[in-house]
């Protein structure tokens, strides 16, 4: 098997020299939108178990997406209610009562906001939808999201039961009718998530 390593994001293609494509014929309607709120989004989810190697997959993918002119969005589900700043100013800042709280530095703004529960998934993409091609998200492996899902292997050859699964990724052969990728087959799964988006006739995963 291909040993992989850790992937490293901050090393891609810088987004904002490559030319974008105009890809909104492409990716404009997702084949499972009727379904779905969630559905008609440009989004796939790729799931799987702690440490099944969900961001390192996700990292490899935005390298590979970058120079196809795609702008990629990604959105990370997390369990905890914080963001990894706290004791730092704009931790205090929102424990002091503000609900939107930015952070501006060269060439980034990072923009937190509060509410009182988790707000529903179709607004997240709602929200990142207008300015991204394509949205990979981590996580979310109870939605209806169509998702790659990730085969840890210290789970041997058992198939997750995830809703709308429409592809594994796996280092070791599956016993499966669903396309099966290794995880250092990037382009051949970039490749796959375009086509999926792409519209045409219904596509649903199985088991």
């Amino acid at each position: 098997m291909r040993h992989l390593s850790q992937p490293q994001c901050q090393k891609g293609t810088d987004p904002a020299k490559i030319p974008r494509r105009n890809l909104t014929p492409i990716l404009s309607t997702h084949p499972l939108a009727s379904d779905n709120p969630s559905s008609g989004y440009k989004a796939i989810a790729v799931s799987g178990p702690s440490g099944s190697g969900k961001t390192e997959l996700i990292c490899r993918l935005l390298d590979w997406f970058g120079p196809q002119g795609l702008t990629v969005a990604v959105l990370k589900h997390s369990h905890h209610p914080e963001v990894g700043d706290d004791g730092k100013d704009t931790w205090r800042y929102r424990q002091a009562g503000a609900r939107l709280v930015a952070l501006a530095a060269p060439g980034l703004v990072q923009v937190t906001r509060r509410f009182p529960v988790e707000p529903p998934l179709e607004d997240v993409l709602a929200a990142l939808a207008p300015e991204a091609d394509l949205i990979l998200v981590e996580g979310y492996k109870s939605s209806l999201i169509p998702k790659l899902a990730l085969v840890d292997r210290r789970g041997g050859q058992q198939l997750p039961d995830y809703p709308r699964i429409i592809a594994l990724v796996s280092p070791v052969p599956l016993a499966t009718s669903l396309p099966v990728f290794q995880p250092h087959q990037v382009g051949a799964i970039g490749r796959f998530i375009l086509d999926f988006l792409r519209p045409g006739p219904g596509r649903e995963g199985k088991g």
